[in-house]
C-alpha cells in the first residue's frame, strides 16, 4: 500500500499544477471585451449618425428633428453601457479603462446638450427665415401697389443681406444688417409689418453665429476622441494579459507532456503485472465454469417467458388479490413511466384517475368476496395516469389466473392516445371541408353583390361624365350672363363660388365611382375560384395593394399608420395570384385584430432577398403580440387565441398550406407588448441573378 503513495501524489501534484496553469492561461474577461468592443463600435457608428443628422439638419435637408432625438439617445445609452462594462470588469482593467469611460459618458452627455440648444436655436433661425423671406416678398408687393417705391428698396436690400449672411456669416455683413434695419422707412401703413421684419432680421444676425458655434461644438467635440482613447488603453490592457496568458499555456503544454510520460511509465508497469494476473484468472474461469453451465439452465427458462412479456409494445400487468402489482413488463415501464421497482409492490390504482378508482375499489372488492373476476374475457376503456401526472385514454383486456399462492388477474394495457388523436384529425378535418364549403358560398355571393353594385356605378359614371360636359357647355352662357348682369345666385350660392366648386363636385363624384369600380373589381377577383391549373406570373405588389383596397374600411377603422413599402424592380412569381392576394388580406386581418388602439401601426413591405433568391413580403404590427409557446402552432388547423372573438383557427393554416403550395414558407416572429412580424417568402418566376445589375442613370 506504501508504495501507491509515491506515484499517486506524483500524478496529484502534477494535476494540481495542469489546473493552476490552465485557470491562468485562460483570456480575462473574454465576454467582457467582446462586449465592450461592440459597444464603442455602436458608439461610434451613433455618434458618426448624430455628426450626419445634424449637419443635414444645418443645411436644410433633414426638416424634423425626430432622428437627432433618436441618435442622441443612442450615443447615451452606447456610452452608459461601456461605463457600465468598464465596472463590471477586473479591478486591474476597472481601475484602468473606469476614468476613460466617465470622461467619454461626460463628454456624450455634453453633446446631447449642445444638440438640444442646437435644435433650439436652429429651429429659431429656420423659422425666422422663412418669415423674412416670405415678409420681404409680400412687403415689396405691397409696397409697389402703393408706390412706396423706398419701403420696396429697403426690403429688398435687406432680403440680399439676410442671404448673403446665412450663405458667409461675417461680422461686417451683420453690422450692415443692423444698420439697414435701424434706417427702414418710417410709413405708418407699413409699420407693424416693418417692425416684426426688423426683429426676425435681428434674431437672424443673433443666432446664426451661436448656430455655427453649436455646430463646430458638436462635430468637433471630444466624444469621438475620448472612444478613440478609451479603445486604446483597451487594447493596451488586453494585449498584455493575452502575452500572459501565452506564457501560461507554454507552461500548460510542457507540464502535460511531462504527466503524459509519467503515465506510460505507470503503464508498462502495468502490462507487467496485468500478465501476470491473466494467469491466474484463467485458473479461476474453469472452475467457474462449471458453476454458470448449472445456472444457465435454469435462467434460460425463465428469460423465454420474459423475452415474451418484454417485447409485448402494450402494457402487461399483473395483480394479487389485495390490488397490488406483482408483474410488470417494459411496455408499462414505457407507457407509465414507472421503473420495475418502482411499480412492483404498488397498487394498481394509483394507475388510474381519480374518477375511476371509485368503480375499480367497488370491483375489488367484488373479487375479495368470490374469488371471480367479472370483467374477465372483456374490454374496458379508462383514463390511465402516468407518472408525470399526465392522463392519457386506455383499453384494458383483463383475464385471470391461479396457483398456490391465490388468484391473480392479468390486463393488458393498450395506450389510446394515437387513436383518440386520428378521430380528432378526422372530425377536425370534417370540420375544415365545412368551412372550406362555407368560404365557396360566400366567394358566390361576395361575386353576385359585386355584380350588383357595379351597375348603378356605371350608371353614375356615365352620369358624371355628362354633367361634366353638361356644366362645360353651360358655363359660357352663365360667365357671359355674369358679366352683363354681374353676381348671382345658383343653387343658393354666389355663381364666382359655385364656377369652380361645381367642376370639384363632378370631379369628386367621377373619382367616388371610378374608386368603387375600382374596389369591385378587387372583390370579384378575391372571390373568383383558382384552381391548381391557374398558375400564372403576377406582381407581389399587385396583389399587396388589392388586399389593402379591399381592406381600406377596417384599416382605417382601426389604425391611424397603416404603411405600404413596396420594392421597385421586384421579380415576378408564379402562381395563383388569388391565393397570395387571400393569404396577404388573412395576415393583414390578424394584424389588425391585434392592435389594441389605433395609434398603433401596421407595415407592408416587400423586398428582393438576392442572397436567399427570394421574394419577400413582411407583414408587421404593433399589436400585443405572441407568446413564445404559442408560436410553434400559428399554422396548425383550428389553433387560435381568439375563440372567445370568434376565431376559427383556419386563416393561418389555409394561408400555410397556401404558401407552401407556391413553394414558399410562411414564418413568424414575435415578443409579447411589441407586435408580430410575419414574412412570406416566395422563389421568383424567372431566373433572377444573384447580384442585380445597376440601373442606369
Amino acid at each position: 500500500m506504501s508504495a501507491l503513495w509515491k506515484p499517486v501524489s506524483i500524478i496529484a501534484g502534477l494535476l494540481l499544477l495542469l489546473t493552476y496553469l490552465l485557470s491562468q492561461s485562460r483570456s480575462p474577461d473574454l465576454a467582457l471585451r467582446t462586449r465592450m468592443n461592440e459597444a464603442l463600435d455602436a458608439f461610434e457608428l451613433h455618434d458618426t449618425a448624430l455628426d450626419r443628422d445634424v449637419l443635414l439638419v444645418r443645411a436644410g435637408l433633414l426638416t424634423y428633428y425626430d432622428s437627432l432625438a433618436v441618435a442622441s439617445r443612442d450615443v447615451r445609452r452606447a456610452a452608459t453601457d461601456l461605463q457600465r462594462g468598464s465596472r463590471a470588469a477586473s479591478a486591474e482593467a476597472a481601475r484602468l479603462l473606469g476614468p476613460r469611460a466617465d470622461a467619454l459618458i461626460e463628454a456624450a452627455r455634453q453633446k446631447t446638450t449642445v444638440v438640444e440648444y442646437f435644435k433650439s436655436d436652429n429651429a429659431l433661425l429656420r423659422n425666422s427665415l422663412a418669415y423674412v423671406v416670405q415678409a420681404a416678398q409680400a412687403l415689396r408687393a405691397k409696397a409697389t401697389v402703393a408706390e412706396e417705391q423706398s419701403v420696396a428698396a429697403e426690403v429688398g436690400a435687406l432680403a440680399t443681406l439676410l442671404l448673403r449672411f446665412i450663405q458667409r456669416p461675417e461680422p461686417e455683413l451683420g453690422a450692415a444688417i443692423e444698420t439697414l434695419l435701424g434706417r427702414l422707412p418710417d410709413i405708418p401703413s407699413f409699420q407693424p409689418d416693418l417692425r416684426t421684419l426688423a426683429a426676425h432680421g435681428r434674431l437672424i444676425v443673433q443666432v446664426l453665429p451661436r448656430v455655427d458655434t453649436e455646430l463646430r461644438q458638436l462635430t468637433q467635440g471630444p466624444a469621438i476622441v475620448q472612444a478613440r482613447s478609451l479603445r486604446d488603453a483597451m487594447l493596451r490592457h488586453y494585449g498584455r494579459a493575452e502575452a500572459r496568458a501565452q506564457i501560461f499555456r507554454i507552461l500548460l503544454y510542457a507540464v502535460a507532456v511531462l504527466l503524459l510520460g509519467y503515465l506510460g511509465y505507470l503503464f508498462a508497469r502495468l502490462q507487467g503485472n496485468a500478465r501476470v494476473l491473466r494467469r491466474v484468472n484463467e485458473d479461476l474461469r474453469l472452475e467457474m465454469a462449471e458453476h454458470q453451465r448449472a445456472e444457465t439452465a435454469l435462467r434460460i427458462s425463465e428469460e423465454r417467458l420474459r423475452a415474451i412479456t418484454e417485447s409485448a409494445r402494450e402494457a402487461i400487468v399483473s395483480v394479487d388479490g389485495a390490488g397490488t402489482v406483482v408483474s410488470w413488463n417494459a411496455g408499462a415501464t414505457t407507457m407509465f413511466g414507472y421503473a420495475p421497482d418502482e411499480a412492483l409492490g404498488a397498487p394498481f390504482a394509483g394507475l388510474l384517475t381519480a374518477r375511476h378508482r371509485e368503480e375499480y375499489a367497488r370491483r375489488l372488492a367484488e373479487w375479495s368476496t368470490d374469488g371471480e373476476c367479472r370483467l374477465t374475457g372483456t374490454v374496458v376503456e379508462l383514463d390511465g395516469l402516468r407518472q408525470d401526472g399526465g392522463e392519457f385514454p386506455l383499453e384494458v383486456s383483463l383475464s385471470n389466473w391461479r396457483t398456490a399462492q391465490g388468484t391473480f388477474v392479468t390486463g393488458i394495457i393498450r395506450d389510446l392516445t394515437e387513436r383518440k388523436r386520428l378521430e380528432e384529425k378526422a372530425r377536425q378535418q370534417e370540420l375544415q371541408l365545412i368551412q372550406a364549403s362555407k368560404m365557396t358560398a360566400l366567394g358566390t355571393l361576395v361575386s353576385g353583390v359585386a355584380h350588383e353594385i357595379n351597375n348603378p356605378n356605371q350608371l353614375i359614371l356615365l352620369n358624371a361624365r355628362l354633367l361634366a360636359d353638361v356644366w362645360g357647355d353651360a358655363a359660357a352662357i352663365l360667365d357671359d350672363q355674369a358679366r352683363e348682369q354681374g353676381g348671382f345666385l345658383l343653387g343658393g350660392l354666389p355663381y364666382q363660388e359655385m364656377q369652380t366648386t361645381v367642376p370639384a363636385l363632378i370631379d369628386d363624384m367621377r373619382d367616388g365611382a371610378l374608386r368603387i369600380e375600382a374596389i369591385v373589381g378587387d372583390l370579384k377577383d378575391f372571390a373568383r375560384p383558382g384552381g391548381q391549373g391557374a398558375r400564372t406570373e403576377f406582381s407581389l405588389n399587385d396583389a399587396a395593394r388589392r388586399a389593402a383596397r379591399l381592406l381600406a374600411h377596417p384599416i382605417n377603422k382601426k389604425t391611424t399608420r397603416f404603411q405600404l413599402d413596396l420594392a421597385d424592380e421586384l421579380p415576378p412569381v408564379k402562381g395563383n395570384p388569388q391565393q397570395i392576394e387571400q393569404v396577404i388580406v388573412n395576415l393583414v386581418s390578424n394584424a389588425l385584430e391585434a392592435l389594441p388602439d389605433a395609434s398603433r401601426g401596421i407595415f407592408v413591405s416587400t423586398r428582393w432577398r438576392a442572397e436567399e433568391r427570394c421574394v419577400v413580403l413582411n407583414v408587421r404590427d404593433e399589436g400585443t403580440g405572441i407568446a413564445q409557446e404559442h408560436l410553434a402552432r400559428l399554422c396548425d388547423p383550428f389553433f387560435t387565441t381568439k375563440s372567445g372573438s370568434g376565431g376559427t383557427g383556419l386563416g393561418l393554416a389555409i394561408s400555410s398550406e397556401l404558401v407552401r403550395a407556391h413553394g414558399g414558407q410562411l414564418t413568424f416572429e414575435s415578443e409579447p407588448g411589441r407586435g408580430t412580424l410575419a414574412r412570406v417568402a416566395l422563389p421568383p418566376a424567372v431566373d433572377v441573378p444573384s447580384v442585380r445589375p445597376p440601373a442606369p442613370e
